[in-house]
């Protein structure tokens, strides 16, 4: 009971320090962020258990991170540093949350998260 919680009150404290009210819309499988600091909407993971991510900036001489988190507990699972010169991606295994999310920033950012 008490992890059950504590859990309310991380993703509580996500949904009020990350914005994910105005979060974008999401379909089932794909989330856009786009802007100078964003988030995506949320995506289920796949069967296998594995969300991927991606980012870049569409204006030079802009970097930052794109960063994939978990709704349900409010915990970053994975980042990578982002630049304008590349566009990047990852995908993370292993995940047991029902809902991811991208947060990207560093200005002009751009990126996806899908199952």
């Amino acid at each position: 009971m008490k992890k059950r919680i504590i859990q309310a009150a991380m993703t509580a404290t996500a949904v009020a320090t990350f914005g994910l009210i105005a979060a974008g819309p999401a379909s089932a499988a794909t989330a856009v962020c786009e802007g100078y600091t964003c988030t995506s909407g949320s995506v289920p993971s796949n069967g296998n258990h594995e969300v991927c991510f991606s980012g870049t900036h569409t204006a030079l001489a802009y970097w930052g991170r794109a960063e994939l988190w978990d709704a349900d507990t409010g915990v970053m699972v994975a980042s990578f540093p982002t630049n304008a010169w590349e566009t990047k991606s990852r995908c993370v295994g292993g995940l047991y949350g029902q809902h991811y999310y991208e947060r990207g920033s560093g200005g002009f950012f751009y990126g996806k998260v899908w199952n």
